[in-house]
């Protein structure tokens, strides 16, 4: 590292330390260059690279001693938010992302929740929720909060509970800057919340989601099932995007998609007087299509913004969530890159503390070293060095639900 980057190093880990005692400033710079030079969150790896004048097992030993210190994790977390938040500006996507840390062999680790408890991953698990700032126009990432938990902690109530948490602590340091985008899965969870609802309507969060059949909303002061509406929204704008998707041969073909859209105001039944929007997208993929007429499912999106209508605004929602399957794909690329799945420690605040870490580590290296992979560069799913020459507007992303068309045709888009 240059003396110039060992300086800003410094001054780095000195914010993220801040409050905390001599020793555990130590270990927090110890574990972030071990980090940097390993590419690993193991801790006898991080030991090896900090390449100490003692034996390996002596500095494991006092890693991993350090590793317990109480109230290390929040102070961690509590740091390194104020430092992200502040790179948020008013319309950034915040990307809210849940998924379970699966331990397929681990067996003595703290509130591990077994496989039978979590027929959904068919592993022993914990659940994690990430928030991450997104440039749609660059596709750099760069962390903003993480939370781990367990369903079998003292202290655990629902799922829902501490994906509210994680959104309102982002949301105050950000003083309500940011959108965040939820998928369908944390959309549904989040909507069935009462206290989702309520702080939505008390603390102005931003927010747009997928949503599925199973959401009731008030439509024109009925209550209706969400796929019970699509019919009734006009979707007056349209746009022809190419995107990758996979055909023949099981090669990726940059492939037209024709998109028209539109919105209507509706509510949520817990806070009738909070209007939103409801946005709904129809998709084709002509070169795909089996029979005449047919096109997939409609993608319905609910955003906190009361009048989405100008299509402008609608464009941008709408290539916003049609890029976040593939950012987090890349999300995950940039932890696989620290082998963050084979962390393997036995306590459960030893693990809240290496997740703060990485993802200090990760922010340091996008935002402080300026090495900024893009979602593209960190996915590496596409086999074309450059698209077609042409004027068409092209991000090459789509949703599952496009991914999934039965395309032995799309050879021919070639």
């Amino acid at each position: 590292m240059s003396k110039s980057k060992a300086v800003k190093f410094y001054e780095f880990t000195d914010q993220l330390a801040a409050g905390l005692g001599r020793v555990s400033k130590r270990f927090v710079g110890d574990v972030l260059v071990g980090m940097l030079r390993s590419r690993s969150v193991r801790i006898w790896d991080i030991a090896a690279a900090l390449d100490k004048p003692v034996r390996i097992h002596a500095t494991h030993k006092r890693l991993s001693r350090n590793l317990a210190r109480q109230g290390l994790a929040d102070t961690i977390s509590r740091n390194l938010l104020s430092m992200t938040a502040r790179r948020v500006k008013q319309e950034t996507p915040l990307v809210t992302h849940v998924y379970p840390l699966q331990k397929k062999y681990a067996r003595k680790m703290e509130f591990l929740v077994d496989a039978e408890a979590l027929p959904e991953t068919g592993y022993p698990a914990y659940q994690v929720c990430e928030v991450v700032a997104y440039d749609p126009i660059s596709g750099v990432l760069m962390p903003i909060a993480a939370h781990i938990w367990s369903r079998n902690a003292p202290d655990y109530v629902d799922d829902s509970d501490e994906i509210l948490s994680v959104l309102k602590r982002v949301q105050e340091a950000t003083a309500g800057r940011g959108v965040f985008f939820l998928d369908a899965d944390v959309g549904a969870l989040m909507l069935r919340a009462e206290p989702f609802a309520n702080s939505v309507s008390r603390d102005a969060f931003r927010y747009v989601t997928a949503v599925s059949g199973r959401v009731e909303l008030l439509h024109e002061g009925h209550l209706k099932f969400i796929n019970e509406i699509p019919h009734l929204v006009e979707r007056p704008f349209g746009v022809t995007t190419y995107k990758w998707i996979r055909g023949a041969q099981n090669v990726e073909v940059e492939t037209a998609v024709v998109c028209s859209f539109g919105s209507n105001e509706v509510s949520l039944p817990e806070t009738p007087e909070k209007p939103l929007s409801l946005i709904v997208v129809d998709w084709d993929i002509p070169s795909a299509r089996r029979a005449e007429g047919e096109q997939g499912e409609p993608l319905i999106y609910l955003s906190s913004e009361p009048a989405v209508k100008e299509r402008e605004q609608l464009a941008r929602i709408v290539e916003t969530t049609f890029q976040l399957p593939d950012v987090v794909r890349a999300i995950a690329s940039q932890k696989e890159a620290f082998n963050f799945s084979q962390v393997r420690v036995l306590t459960y605040d030893r693990l809240r503390v290496l997740l703060g870490l990485l993802h200090a580590t990760i922010y340091f290296e996008v935002a402080i070293l300026k090495r900024r992979p893009t979602v593209r560069e960190w996915t590496r799913s596409f086999n074309e060095p450059s698209p077609r020459i042409g004027d068409h507007p092209r991000s090459f992303m789509v949703p599952d639900e496009m991914r999934k068309v039965d395309a032995g045709s799309l050879a021919q888009a070639s």
